[in-house]
């Protein structure tokens, strides 16, 4: 099973299609483990904008985008095109090649970027930093092969590197995953599941993909195997200091999206998945067409899950969505504490002239 970012995990499972607003999925299959329980994001809570029209380095469509909450910095990745360069989009599209941006904390100034040749799609990745006035190290996929079309090169494997992204004054720097001088000025680490690591049966996975809970200093994969949608969740510091062993916990066959699957994240006990399309006819220009945008919480301990519709920045022209993970924002009651929110991309504008915005939500129940 090839779980490539269009058509993503849609390989059966629980969710009821058509609810307007939330949903209710059946039990699934899980090791023994399970994780402290915590709160959960409340997916009824209306959404507010962190930025909207925003622009990254290069005019694609966003894919994902990840926040420093040490250095109050965003990180956004999309297929790397640069008109200029002589190469074109298809190409780079099939090489896997990754541009990560990185922006201000309100997204208007465009602090650098970093090239990743041969990486991937860049649809979810995690960003994890390390202490304020260093660079923070990025968790996203590697070895980019096509996809059955032949026409998009997605990431086969994970990896840990350092953001090494050049200022905005200086010239751009490619990195190659499969260069050794690269590889050891990145700090590369690769970390993609042993499937023989894992509980149950099955001794291969596809497109494993990461994200991070800094809060709860956790590392999540997602994958295929045995013909469903995984999640493994580790210990960060022991993903950090050596290869991936067993995970805390495993969560089998999770809902599988009606739309397009655009990225997950965790957040303690919970893992939050977004899904949906760009609009199909004119969007804000018609008031009928409220989008196809839904996110999905799984309690990983239970696989307890619900589903919501929502209408985050819907004035936006396009409106795809792209990505997810928890922005920590300093908490003003605890000195040196951090609140979480579920912040979730769009991708705006017109093509040419991709647009980044960033919506959240920040209610837990």
């Amino acid at each position: 099973m090839e779980l490539s970012r269009r058509g993503l995990l849609r390989t059966g499972g629980t969710v009821a299609a058509g609810l307007a607003l939330t949903g209710l999925t059946g039990r699934a299959h899980a090791a023994a483990q399970a994780l402290p329980a915590t709160p959960s994001f409340d997916l009824a809570d209306g959404s507010d904008a962190l930025f909207m029209h925003k622009t990254s380095w290069c005019p694609t469509v966003m894919q994902s985008a990840g926040y420093d909450h040490l250095n109050k910095h965003w990180y956004v990745a999309q297929v790397m095109y640069n008109p200029g360069d002589g190469v074109s989009h298809a190409t780079r599209l099939a090489q896997g090649d990754i541009a990560i941006t990185k922006l201000s904390a309100d997204g208007s100034t465009k602090l650098g970027r970093m090239y990743l040749r041969g990486f991937g799609h860049g649809a979810q990745f995690g960003v994890e930093p390390t202490a304020a006035g260093s660079a923070p190290y990025l968790w996203i996929e590697y070895d980019s092969q096509l996809n059955a079309a032949g026409t998009t090169g997605f990431g086969t494997k994970v990896c840990r590197i350092r953001y090494l992204g050049p200022p905005t004054a200086e010239p751009p720097r490619s990195f190659h995953w499969d260069d050794a001088q690269d590889r050891a000025d990145m700090d590369f680490r690769d970390r993609t599941p042993d499937p023989l690591q894992l509980p149950g049966t099955g001794s291969t996975l596809s497109s494993p993909r990461a994200v991070v809970d800094m809060q709860h200093r956790r590392l999540l994969v997602r994958f295929g195997r045995n013909g469903q949608t995984q999640a493994a969740v580790w210990d960060l510091a022991k993903a950090v200091a050596a290869p991936l062993g067993a995970p805390l916990l495993l969560r089998q066959n999770l809902p599988a999206p009606v739309y397009d699957s655009q990225g997950f994240c965790l957040y303690g006990s919970w893992m939050y998945m977004l899904e949906g399309e760009s609009y199909k006819s004119g969007g804000p220009a018609d008031t009928t067409d409220v989008g196809t945008t839904y996110i999905t919480k799984v309690d990983l301990n239970s696989a307890y899950s619900e589903r919501a519709l929502t209408r985050a920045l819907k004035s936006l022209v396009f409106r795809e969505p792209e990505g997810m993970n928890i922005m920590l924002v300093p908490d003003p009651a605890a000195a040196g504490a951090y609140l979480p929110r579920l912040s979730f991309g769009f991708a705006s504008g017109d093509e040419g002239d991709r647009r980044v915005n960033i919506a959240y939500k920040d209610a837990l129940v």
